[in-house]
């Protein structure tokens, strides 16, 4: 059961190494809440992490988390004795204490700590966070190591993609470089064609009728009337009267009049 601890912890120490920067001696910061159940189980902190990290560990504290650990009365006392053994960091807030929490989450921003809490709403806030070692009393007895988060998994492949891609500043010396040896080539311009405005679609445009069809269609439309006199009275037409040859008259009368 030992070995398999070991590995796991071993795993997950690899990781925010690799990819976050941590390096030996390890510093652990440790809370009140933290050291108080140490104090109930008679736990040597400093000799557990140790064996647990197997490696070298640091347990440290600030003054904030002294003076959060005095106020809390009689009952603490024996936490806040065992709390002032630790190495002291300065936290900036010497002059003006605050709560524990918001100390080290104020610390915790800029330096690399493995985080020992019970405090369950200080370890949900570095759960959340990358790049932050979460450490505890499993059932106040036995230390355990928690997991990378979902949120380190991220920041961890995202620092990988920014670390294989080539950075602005870099791309732009090179750029320079190329430009001062003559090696830069000049970037062909792209000519855009100007689109030309499209004609209307015939199918949806009415073709106009031609004025001589409009005028044949309204004059065959119409009757025939009359001509009109300037009095209003309507003139009849004059026939013409065709004169026949004499020869050709008498002929007629001939056979009008012969015998039938």
């Amino acid at each position: 059961m030992k070995i398999t601890k070991h590995k796991k912890t071993r795993k997950y120490m690899s990781f925010y190494i690799n990819n976050f920067g941590f390096r030996e001696p390890l510093l652990c910061l440790i809370d009140g809440s933290f050291c108080h159940a140490a104090y109930k189980i008679r736990l040597q902190i400093e000799e557990q992490l140790k064996k647990y990290f197997q490696c070298e560990v640091k347990p440290i504290v600030t003054a904030c988390i002294i003076t959060e650990t005095d106020n809390l009365g009689a009952g603490f006392v024996g936490t806040s004795q065992l709390l002032k053994r630790f190495l002291v960091h300065r936290c900036g807030h010497e002059k003006h204490p605050i709560d524990g929490s918001s100390c080290i989450k104020a610390i915790t921003q800029t330096c690399r700590y493995i985080v020992a809490t019970q405090d369950r709403a200080l370890q949900q806030w570095v759960r959340s966070k990358p790049a932050i070692p979460l450490f505890y009393l499993h059932n106040n007895s036995v230390p355990t190591l928690v997991q990378p988060s979902e949120a380190n998994r991220n920041a961890a492949n995202e620092g990988q993609r920014s670390r294989v891609q080539v950075r602005t500043l870099d791309q732009q010396t090179l750029t320079s470089l190329k430009q001062k040896e003559g090696l830069a080539v000049p970037e062909a311009k792209v000519m855009r064609k100007k689109k030309k405005p499209k004609n209307p679609n015939p199918l949806s445009c009415k073709k106009p009728k031609k004025k001589k069809e409009a005028a044949a269609t309204k004059s065959n439309s119409a009757p025939q009337q009359p001509a009109k006199s300037d009095g209003g009275v309507v003139k009849k037409k004059s026939r013409k009267r065709v004169k026949l040859p004499k020869h050709v008259v008498e002929h007629l009368k001939a056979a009008v009049g012969g015998p039938k």
